[in-house]
């Protein structure tokens, strides 16, 4: 804990880089150019981990030795159109979670341009009987001229149908930031608009606010109570380098949306480091230059409460007094309480 805060990071990925999981260098040029891009600031946001791949053992201790993270998600990026396995398969995030399963939750992944549609649904019911997966994560392009959309009825609509009857409470997608050559357009957020719509008792999570359809993202939210945000890689992982752009997305988010349905999410192991993104998050405020020009609302306690916890635990139906109790067995219950963001203990 941090401060008080009980901190459930949505995204964590155990990524696989090893020349035998990458079947040509598009991927690979691509995180190279990233690690030169933050790496070179120096910055203690931007220590970023080249390893090829983390092992289990490295990863939970950047979490849970090394940071004040409670919980954590790992997820699944199945872009095969670079990777064999996937960027973060989903056998190794599997295996963190096995590794350490009171702390960490798995996040599925499943496509169905490379696995079928038929075979995707079965793999989604696999993934949930046999390795305990309480999400699935999308990546809806994979080359120049292979995508989908998540609002074709015949090729993503079984997907969101087979989550629904598997429990599934929410579904995420990778938006915007293409790895190699997607085509941007593909991975617009716009396609969540009709599925939204089709399925409102599944939650649809937009990751990375779509960079660079921003605005779209925050207007999608905006009108559909079932689509959430994910404050991944777009938000504090890109503070020092452009603080003022981050304030403005995060005022943008707060000011339109709120903080209840906005997920924190640190991308590690990119940066294995977490600690100084949830440091930077507590002592967060909003300018008053910015409050003034735009409306934007003062990030309060409450909102950081939610957004660095409750939020994904509300998501997955997660006692978070229950929880504290285990891993934290000496708090007291008005901490416990302050923590929940119960009425009256703050």
């Amino acid at each position: 804990m941090k401060d008080g805060y009980f901190i459930f990071d949505n995204v964590v990925h155990m990524y696989d880089n090893r020349p035998a999981n990458i079947i040509n260098d598009i991927g690979k040029r691509n995180i190279e150019a990233f690690h030169r891009t933050f790496g070179a600031t120096g910055h203690s946001l931007y220590q970023v981990d080249e390893k090829l791949s983390l092992e289990t053992d490295e990863a939970l201790r950047y979490l849970f030795d090394h940071s004040d993270t409670d919980m954590a998600m790992a997820q699944t990026v199945p872009l095969f159109g670079l990777w064999e396995e996937g960027f973060a398969p989903a056998r190794q995030q599997w295996a963190l979670k096995e590794a350490c399963p009171q702390r960490i939750v798995f996040c599925g992944g499943v496509d169905p341009l490379f696995q079928g549609i038929r075979g995707a649904v079965r793999e989604m019911q696999r993934q949930v009987e046999e390795w305990g997966a309480v999400s699935f994560k999308f990546y809806k392009a994979h080359g120049p001229r292979l995508a989908w959309a998540a609002d074709d009825r015949d090729v993503a609509y079984p997907l969101w149908e087979k989550a629904v009857e598997l429990g599934i409470s929410h579904v995420q997608f990778h938006c915007g930031l293409p790895f190699g050559n997607e085509r941007v357009e593909a991975l617009r957020p716009n396609d969540i608009q009709a599925a939204a719509a089709d399925f409102p008792q599944l939650i649809f999570v937009i990751h990375h606010l779509g960079v660079p359809y921003v605005d779209e993202s925050i207007n999608i939210a905006s009108r559909f109570e079932n689509v959430w945000l994910s404050l991944s890689s777009t938000i504090f992982n890109t503070w020092a380098v452009s603080p003022w752009e981050t304030y403005t997305r995060l005022g943008a988010v707060l000011r339109s949306i709120g903080h209840k349905r906005v997920l924190w999410g640190s991308e590690a192991f990119i940066w294995p480091d977490v600690q100084p993104l949830i440091d930077l998050f507590v002592r967060m405020k909003m300018p008053e230059e910015l409050q003034d020009r735009y409306g934007y609302p003062e990030i309060s306690v409450e909102a950081k409460r939610n957004i660095f916890g409750l939020n994904q635990a509300r998501l997955l139906g997660l006692d978070v007094d229950r929880k504290l109790r285990e891993l934290h067995p000496t708090m007291t219950d008005q901490e416990r309480a302050r923590s929940c963001g119960i009425a009256g203990t703050v």
